[in-house]
């Protein structure tokens, strides 16, 4: 005969409830408080019973732990994978998991957002004439100052080589814009120097607020092409 559906959540309801009392007992319980917990019978709680569920509880302090130790490893590691393997910043994994929730906010509730793509001026002759090392100081030095640039709401993140881009929620085009031309103007007015030798940088930037209608992906490709845009006017 079937088992009724009463029956199976009864058993389950039961099932549940006896493993969340297991849980609770310590390893060293007494035989009456190991019977009165799991509602077994102290005629059958017998001492070879007591080491079984003894046994059991140790195995279970075991397994927690160690998915308790799993758990603390993999955010630990899924916090590395969203970090640029230069700067201590986000990277682009992490931005397009921002970008991805701002167009769901944006699709649901309405909430505007506006993307600032950021590209250094110049950066490749500091490379060459400089060194690579001397490159890569300039792009923590700019990191720094675009982090210090961001409202709680701001998202940036560096997208490689030379290029980062900064996510403003609940922003419309216009705010977009005008933070844009702050934060260039702090990236050029920060001290750059390698081994005593004064740089000079500057970045160009292109603006785009996010459609109902894009993905992360078109987002992102149509705020580069704004920034080749911007780019390319201040280019004599």
């Amino acid at each position: 005969m079937a088992e009724s559906k009463d029956t199976k959540q009864s058993a389950q309801a039961a099932r549940q409830k006896l493993s969340s009392e297991f849980q609770t007992l310590a390893p060293d319980a007494t035989l009456a408080q190991m019977s009165t917990k799991l509602g077994i019978p102290k005629q059958e709680m017998t001492e070879n019973v007591s080491v079984a569920v003894s046994v059991l509880l140790e195995r279970i302090e075991d397994l927690t732990r160690e998915l308790n130790n799993s758990r603390r490893e993999f955010t630990e590691l899924e916090q590395l994978v969203d970090v640029d393997c230069l700067a201590p910043v986000p990277n682009r994994r992490a931005f397009m998991r921002r970008l991805d929730w701002a167009l769901s906010m944006l699709k649901r509730y309405g909430h505007p957002c506006a993307i600032i793509y950021f590209d250094l001026n110049g950066f490749k002759r500091i490379n060459d004439e400089y060194s690579h090392a001397a490159g890569d100081e300039v792009i923590r030095s700019v990191s720094q100052v675009l982090s210090g640039s961001m409202r709680a709401s701001d998202f940036m993140a560096r997208i490689g080589g030379d290029e980062f881009v900064v996510m403003l929620y609940h922003a419309r085009i216009e705010a977009a814009r005008r933070r844009a031309s702050v934060i260039t103007r702090r990236i050029a007015e920060h001290p750059y120097a390698w081994k005593g030798t004064a740089l000079s940088v500057s970045a160009s930037y292109g603006v785009y607020e996010v459609s109902d209608t894009d993905t992360a992906e078109s987002a992102l490709a149509s705020a580069d092409e704004a920034m080749f845009v911007h780019k390319k006017a201040l280019q004599p």
